[in-house]
């Protein structure tokens, strides 16, 4: 089986590795068609992230089911579907929840595709082993195409889960997407293009970038640069931080632009320390949301959003032949998107 493996930034290559089997009832074994690149692999490939032994590369993506275990209902050989990047059960009080990000049966955090959660391999593989297939896996609608949909089981409903809920406690709410230096350029165009999508009537994009710029406004957001952080920037019922910035000065600024009982998501990647405006908080009784997403909850919902509008994410994506993948990803665009020619 063929596997692209990572072992240190932009040192890439395909290797051979033994073929997954079905291990219970309940797994399905599928082939990746369609892998998009998520924002934290980019960052990896950047060399911005601590370093990790070498593992199978991709966690976002759009399969063929293979075969099934005889417990999977609902699915067929054929299907095309949706994998979430997150290992959970699906049974347990915190899945049942809406909360696998807390799965009780399953090791905090195991992911596909990051080498330090678990050994559950990688997307860009000939054949994945899915566990708890039918919590795991979204079936794709007809007349979404696998690249459409391939970063459902993680960035995207990442940002969907940035604007949805705000969205439906206000319909038309005001957002403000704070991606500052860009570390996670998808997500924050992908919070736009959801906000847009969901009703917002007011979605303004904040980023020091032209490029994103450009795609937000291509988008329909109101594209705003800004080098540096500001203090604040206006008062915005529903903020998103996306910067990741390590000093914690865009996630203030999203924090100081939130309105009175407001809300501020950030899904940036953050590690260690950075300081929070506590009062400028307290003040505003801002709600805010940091964490993992728990991406198996929302991805029904992205699903549909994409059914009713398939190109919507079409300003996002550039994509690129499966057997290329070495040379898109040495310089990857803001999405990048890996498809086998069925995929297309």
């Amino acid at each position: 089986m063929q596997q692209l493996m990572v072992s240190g930034p932009a040192a890439l290559a395909w290797r051979d590795g033994p073929e997954p089997r079905l291990m219970a009832s309940t797994d399905a074994l599928v082939r990746p068609i369609a892998v998009s690149v998520c924002d934290a692999d980019v960052l990896y490939l950047r060399g911005l992230l601590p370093p990790r032994a070498s593992f199978c590369f991709g966690h976002e993506f759009v399969a063929e089911v293979v075969s099934l275990g005889e417990d999977v209902v609902g699915f067929a050989p054929g299907d095309r579907v949706v994998v979430a990047f997150l290992i959970a059960c699906g049974s347990c009080a915190q899945c049942r929840r809406g909360l696998p990000t807390a799965c009780a049966t399953i090791d905090a955090k195991a992911a596909y595709g990051f080498g330090i959660f678990g050994d559950w391999g990688g997307a860009v593989s000939d054949l994945i082993r899915v566990p708890f297939a039918v919590y795991m896996m979204a079936h794709l609608p007809v007349g979404v195409s696998p690249t459409a949909a391939a970063s459902v089981g993680d960035n995207l409903s990442d940002a969907f889960r940035c604007v949805a809920e705000g969205l439906d406690e206000e319909p038309g709410a005001s957002v403000l997407v704070v991606a500052g230096g860009g570390r996670a350029p998808s997500i924050s165009l992908y919070v736009a293009a959801l906000a847009k999508a969901l009703g917002s009537e007011q979605v303004d994009y904040l980023d020091s970038d032209p490029s994103r710029l450009a795609i937000a406004e291509a988008l329909g957001a109101r594209a705003i640069e800004a080098t540096t952080a500001p203090h604040r920037y206006g008062s915005y019922d529903i903020t998103a931080d996306t910067s990741g910035d390590p000093s914690g000065a865009w996630l203030n600024t999203a924090l100081r632009s939130t309105a009175r009982y407001g809300r501020c998501t950030s899904c940036g990647v953050y590690h260690g320390s950075a300081a929070l405006s506590l009062g400028a908080m307290y003040a505003q009784g801002v709600r805010f949301t940091i964490g993992w997403a728990n991406v198996q909850a929302h991805m029904p919902k992205v699903l549909k959003l994409l059914e009713a509008a398939p190109h919507m994410l079409s300003p996002i994506h550039t994509v690129a032949p499966w057997a290329e993948a070495i040379d898109a990803l040495a310089c990857p665009p803001t999405k990048l998107i890996l498809a086998r020619p069925e995929a297309l």
